[in-house]
């Protein structure tokens, strides 16, 4: 499922109009969704939106009209007729907490191979009030979010799923669940993710983890603080962030890193007793050397010694 809006800041209700009424034309049976217009006649219909316009105040970059998007995923094993009448009560539930009191008209459009779905025109300003609505992101994120799952639940052999309301960082682009629904192949990004997630799990020291990364032919790469893998054949990079795998990376980070500090202790231990021997070996040498010192001095005060009675005894002679 897809919620597009686009805000138009022209008064160009004509032009919405004629490019909703041709898509609809292409295919066989005209689909129309209208509310708070009471008319099916074009130049009424128009003049509706232009005079309920004309009631609020003008400011710099107001917002006239909204062409907004309801689109379903086709799905096979359901009829063409009930999609259609599917699609048509969830643009009405969409419209009654999106814009209830606003003019709202559209057409839908059925000639897509892959999805049905529905244009609208939505005026700024409630039916007959000066002031415009605007919803915030929030707001509209959440008329989003009640609308897929308002959707899951009275629709669900439609199988829509879960596209809007999942986590952002692990939502599947609507291409790639389109591609997954038709062929049953797993988007790329998907695979990636799903590799990640083995490799994170499984990996226990840096070695398995630069191994298996370079068997999925991924490698890992940083720009700035932000972390993200490459596919090396189809050179496509996914942010860590983006993936979702954020926390999964964090604990295997810190699952290598409990593995290494035995590692580490047991080197910083082997250093501490190499550097022990060493420090006793230079001991034993210093201490090998002291006697070998006092013997040499020794040796020099025995021959001073016997050198001076030698001197004493040549004087005694001469004397006599």
């Amino acid at each position: 499922m897809i919620i597009k809006s686009k805000s138009r800041k022209v008064a160009n209700f004509d032009q919405l109009y004629d490019y909703m009424k041709k898509g609809a034309e292409k295919h066989d049976g005209v689909h129309v969704f209208s509310k708070n217009v009471y008319t099916h006649q074009r130049e009424k219909i128009l003049q509706e939106f232009i005079d309920n316009s004309l009631l609020f105040k003008k400011r710099k970059n107001s917002v006239y009209l909204y062409h907004e998007i309801i689109s379903i995923t086709r799905t096979q094993g359901v009829s063409v007729e009930k999609q259609q009448d599917a699609l048509f009560h969830i643009v009405q539930e969409y419209v009654d907490q999106r814009a209830n009191k606003n003019l709202v008209y559209g057409y839908m459009h059925n000639d897509a191979q892959n999805n049905i779905h529905f244009h609208l025109m939505i005026s700024s300003n409630e039916r007959g009030n000066n002031k415009n609505l605007r919803l915030s992101k929030h707001e509209f994120d959440r008329a989003k979010k009640h609308l897929e799952t308002w959707t899951n639940k009275h629709y669900p052999e439609l199988q829509q799923g879960l596209v809007i309301n999942k986590q952002a960082g692990k939502k599947t682009s609507h291409n790639g669940a389109e591609l997954k629904k038709r062929t049953g192949k797993m988007p790329e990004r998907e695979r990636v993710t799903k590799a990640l997630e083995r490799i994170f799990t499984q990996s226990v020291n840096k070695q398995q983890f630069f191994e298996r990364l370079a068997a999925e032919h991924l490698e890992i790469y940083t720009r700035g603080k932000a972390i993200g893998f490459k596919d090396t054949v189809t050179d496509r990079k996914y942010r860590l962030k983006t993936l979702g795998l954020e926390s999964q990376f964090t604990a295997m980070s810190k699952q290598i890193e409990l593995t290494q500090q035995p590692q580490i202790q047991e080197q910083k231990q082997e250093f501490a007793k190499k550097e022990a021997t060493l420090n006793k070996s230079s001991k034993k040498q210093k201490r090998d050397v002291l006697p070998e010192k006092k013997q040499d001095k020794a040796k020099e005060q025995l021959k001073q010694h016997r050198n001076s009675h030698k001197n004493a005894d040549s004087d005694e002679k001469k004397h006599r």
